[in-house]
């Protein structure tokens, strides 16, 4: 019998423990819970948590109470004389005199933009692919919904600058200074200093390949000088420059299109400066304009090139255009294609990505424009489809 209690007392333990171990070996196989997703960097949607509907409860019906009767009132009481009250005057009212408002001018310098937003969409906000030559369209999804082009937008600062040249108000080895204005650009940028300057030439080469802002904004003011704007600041010669960039819209029928800078960027905080606004049928008509212009695709076909910076130095700029060829991409998220010569990327956090292709074939010009992809690898792999099919679709009508 002394032995029988231990003995009990062991096996209940060792009951105990083996029922622990088989309940940790049953977790371990159980399927873990359903894990919570957020919002698609893509632009997909977000999971949406089921609601539990709950039926309201049933009101208990109450018994509805007589109501009390007035007590009835005597033979003897007196009826108190009826007060007799005279109607109030109307008196008409003033009508107030109409406020007269000036007329602004027609600026959209500091305007807002045009949407309440552009955030960036997946594959793209809109798209377009057009005939340079007739601008018959080949293919549009969207081409008129609204969005930030970012650095497309130097595409007219490009176009106004050659128009410059057109005109002899100065030359390619005409040098710009940069302005404390134009130094302060972020990047991109070819790093110029208030008070260096670089040829016509090299700053051109500077904003169609390595996109720099810096001299994007210096060439806009040196334009606003040479056409003998008269403003005393960076500042004003800046606005000077994005009115003549909003009348050469208009006058190209871009009428979607309100530019608010002359590289791009989106506005500075606390800027009363709204965005460059457009949309991809309005840009194409731009493209369409470039194109023709005399020695343009030089500049916008180049995948690499050597500048002199503004302290003198040999600068070698590299392109983001991954479908010209001879372009290497380190992210293989597209491959070169034949005849592409230009035209323009662009990438903000606010705009997301965009692009404007152009390329040849067969003696034949197409125009593509991807504006607002959520991501890069989105706006190439649309980029590339819709260049590919219109190349294709030119080549046989």
């Amino acid at each position: 019998m002394r032995y029988y209690l231990p003995m009990r007392k062991y096996l209940n333990f060792k009951s105990f423990v083996s029922a622990v171990f088989f309940a940790l070996v049953a977790l371990s196989f159980a399927e873990p819970p359903p894990i919570k997703r957020g919002p698609l960097i893509s632009g997909g949607t977000k999971q949406v948590t089921p609601v539990r509907v709950v039926a309201p409860a049933k009101a208990a019906p109450t018994k509805a109470r007589p109501p009390k009767a007035a007590p009835a009132k005597t033979a003897t009481a007196k009826a108190a004389p009826a007060k007799v009250v005279a109607p109030a005057k109307v008196v008409p009212a003033k009508a107030a005199p109409p406020k007269v408002v000036a007329e602004k001018p027609k600026s959209h310098v500091g305007a807002r933009p045009a949407v309440a937003s552009a955030a960036p969409r997946a594959p793209y906000r809109g798209a377009i692919a057009v005939d340079a030559d007739t601008g018959r369209v080949l293919f549009a999804d969207g081409e008129r919904t609204s969005a930030y082009p970012a650095s497309v937008t130097k595409l007219m600062t490009f176009l106004l600058v050659l128009e410059d040249l057109q005109n002899g108000l100065y030359g390619l080895k005409d040098r710009v200074e940069a302005s404390a204005l134009a130094a302060s650009m972020e990047p991109s940028s070819v790093g110029l200093r208030a008070g260096q300057s670089m040829t016509v030439h090299d700053m051109l080469l500077s904003i169609m390949v390595k996109s720099a802002n810096d001299a994007a904004e210096a060439l806009a003011e040196h334009s606003a000088k040479a056409r003998g704007c008269k403003a005393a600041t960076p500042a004003e010669l800046c606005a000077a420059f994005v009115e003549r960039m909003n009348r050469k819209a208009q006058e190209l029928g871009m009428r979607d299109t309100r530019y608010a800078s002359p590289n791009g960027l989106p506005p500075p905080r606390g800027s009363k400066r709204g965005f460059d606004v457009s949309t991809a049928a309005d840009l194409a008509k731009l493209g369409r304009i470039v194109v023709r212009m005399p020695k343009a695709l030089e500049y916008t076909s180049r995948t690499s090139c050597k500048v002199t910076d503004g302290s003198g130095k040999q600068l070698t700029l590299v392109g983001h255009n991954y479908f010209i060829p001879g372009a290497v991409d380190s992210k293989h998220l597209c491959t070169p294609v034949e005849g592409c010569d230009g035209l323009k990327t662009g990438f903000t956090a606010a705009s997301g990505c965009s692009i404007m292709l152009t390329a040849r074939r067969n003696g034949r010009r197409v125009i593509v424009v991807v504006l607002g992809s959520a991501g890069r690898h989105e706006r190439e792999k649309a980029a590339e489809r819709i260049l590919r099919d219109a190349l294709g679709a030119i080549s046989v009508w």
